[in-house]
């Protein structure tokens, strides 16, 4: 699970840094932090922020030889909402821009290339299920997410 939360850091490190036209969302929001983890309280100058959190580890296949486990990855990107509050408009900017982060996201661990968390050893696939979005009161800030949850089937030989 270590190695896979690692990896989804990472991909996450290039996604934030990237452009729409390469997929990612510097264009869109601009992240400030990608956590391991979510330490629960986040500075406010750190929002917009990634949290990528391991939740469960499950049995999928296993044999004589080898095991494949689902390994499921809750990544979330949380804003301040008052940074995006403009009584100009009707409308909530900020959630418009979680689900634009959030269907980005998506798409980058379904890329060819992510789909096996660049080449990290045993990854068979990486399917973005479930977004899910909310509010919370995170310290002074009144946090808005979007949580996706991956799951990463990944194979590994059996320990003797």
């Amino acid at each position: 699970m270590e190695s896979v939360v690692n990896a989804i850091v990472s991909e996450l490190e290039i996604f934030k840094d990237a452009d729409s036209a390469d997929g990612g969302c510097a264009d869109i929001i601009g992240i400030e932090a990608v956590y391991w983890g979510d330490p629960g309280v986040i500075p406010v100058n750190s929002y917009p922020a990634f949290t990528v959190q391991p939740v469960r580890d499950l049995p999928n296949i296993e044999t004589t030889g080898y095991e494949v486990r689902d390994l499921e990855v809750l990544v979330t990107l949380l804003i301040d909402s008052r940074a995006f509050w403009d009584a100009t408009v009707l409308e909530a900017t900020g959630d418009r821009q979680l689900v634009q982060v959030m269907e980005k996201v998506r798409n980058w661990f379904r890329t060819d290339h992510n789909r096996s968390l660049s080449g990290l050893a045993g990854t068979r696939e990486v399917v973005a299920s479930a977004t899910d979005y909310m509010v919370q009161v995170r310290g002074s800030v009144l946090a808005k997410s979007a949580q996706v949850t991956l799951t990463v089937n990944k194979q590994r030989q059996r320990e003797q």
